[in-house]
């Protein structure tokens, strides 16, 4: 009994000089003091796995293990950071995680910079400009309210349609005004994608048509980019100056990261 008490007490005193457990094993702190993390946890979503992957090999060049997990669903890679079980989530732009954390109540945090980016593009098998395009036929654009307002918005830029100049917060395929090739307009989300042949031009995004196994680099007509919408990293802001948050970014920004995402993937470094 005391032999216990005094390797008790003296593993209290231990403490005071460095981080010690009490079965003896010595942690590791960096030059800052901080307890060193040996393996980071990163979460990711099923349309963004490619850029997951970049920086690992990065990461574990600098001595890190490294686990991705990819989830489904675009809101549990934020619940599973705010509760702990991942470290850092890689999956989303400043907008969405903005709304996120205003409905939530979190406080996750982006680093700088941000990574990678998609694109928006009009598509055609049956034409190889803009101003090629045949009359007639079906247009394919998104399903839902937000993505058909955006896909109309950009076929008005290119000069396809014109849409009403009543100003609305979201525009729908019933305020075409003009539509001097005729065309159809069928709301059809990812089965455009794989049956092009069906439609005169698709618009769609290049990071959801490469999830399709479509190269979205091919028979593109017309792209558009957002830079508000530029993937970054997230952590938890008590994480955001740690050592290993610095070596996430130095791994997700290398020559090595950069190289391993390809355009087909759809999406193109920022950094």
């Amino acid at each position: 009994m005391k032999k216990r008490l005094l390797s008790a007490c003296l593993c209290g005193v231990m403490a005071a000089t460095m981080i010690v457990g009490c079965g003896g094993k010595e942690k590791e702190e960096t030059s800052s003091g901080e307890e060193k993390k040996d393996k980071i946890i990163i979460g990711t979503s099923s349309v963004s796995v490619d850029l997951a992957e970049s920086g690992v090999e990065a990461l574990e060049d600098m001595g890190y293990e490294v686990e991705l997990k990819v989830f489904d669903d675009y809101f549990l890679p934020n619940e599973a950071l705010v509760e702990g079980s991942i470290d850092a989530n890689f999956y989303q732009h400043k907008p969405f995680l903005d709304t996120y954390n205003e409905e939530k109540g979190t406080d996750i945090q982006m680093l700088e910079p941000k990574l990678w980016n998609f694109w928006a593009g009009i598509y055609s098998v049956k034409a190889d400009s803009i101003d090629d395009l045949p009359d007639g036929g079906i247009v394919g654009v998104a399903e839902d309210a937000s993505n058909i307002d955006q896909d109309l918005r950009r076929l008005q830029e290119a000069g396809i349609i014109k849409l009403t100049d009543e100003e609305k917060d979201q525009y729908d395929i019933a305020d075409i005004v003009e539509n001097p090739h005729n065309y159809e307009f069928i709301q059809a989300d990812h089965i455009k994608y794989t049956n092009m042949d069906d439609y005169t031009l698709v618009i769609g995004t290049s990071n959801t048509m490469a999830s399709f196994d479509v190269d979205p680099t091919e028979n593109l007509l017309q792209s558009f980019v957002d830079d508000s919408l530029a993937l970054g990293m997230c952590v938890m802001p008590e994480n955001a100056d740690t050592q290993w948050a610095k070596d996430i970014m130095k791994a997700y920004t290398s020559d090595k990261a950069k190289e391993y995402v390809k355009p087909a993937t759809g999406f193109e470094a920022v950094f």
